[in-house]
């Protein structure tokens, strides 16, 4: 007997899950730590009752908060909060990959274990290189 996955209308759930992400990658509330959890939450939900890819969902969620802690014009704190909880979708790839014996999720782990965050910019940097122009 076949599992199917009830259907939901995916489109107001994906469009959720995208401004949850535009609220982290553009450190919006940076001081909401709960975000990352929500957003998380919402891609989990995306592929429990919709036919998004559960990969997608991963990789996708692996890559924004990688590429947030990785943007020097965002606050430190929320740079090193988005770095410390890329662990999650990156095991969540790591699973997947189990189930299909595959390793594609081992790049991701040496992008993980390779991020070396650089000082956050200051307000006063950037004022002197917007002087410099």
């Amino acid at each position: 007997m076949m599992f199917m996955k009830p259907v939901l209308h995916e489109l107001p759930y994906l469009e959720n899950w995208r401004w949850l992400s535009r609220r982290i990658r553009c450190a919006l509330e940076p001081d909401e730590p709960r975000l990352i959890d929500h957003y998380l939450a919402e891609g989990r939900y995306l592929v429990c009752c919709t036919e998004t890819s559960p990969w997608t969902v991963a990789l996708t969620a692996l890559r924004l908060l990688l590429d947030t802690a990785n943007d020097r014009m965002l606050p430190w704190h929320w740079r090193c909060l988005c770095l410390d909880q890329a662990w999650r979708p990156l095991l969540d790839l790591r699973n997947l990959d189990r189930c299909e014996h595959n390793q594609r999720w081992q790049p991701y782990a040496m992008q993980l274990a390779n991020c070396v965050l650089l000082p956050s910019i200051t307000p006063e940097e950037l004022m002197q290189g917007l002087e410099d122009e």
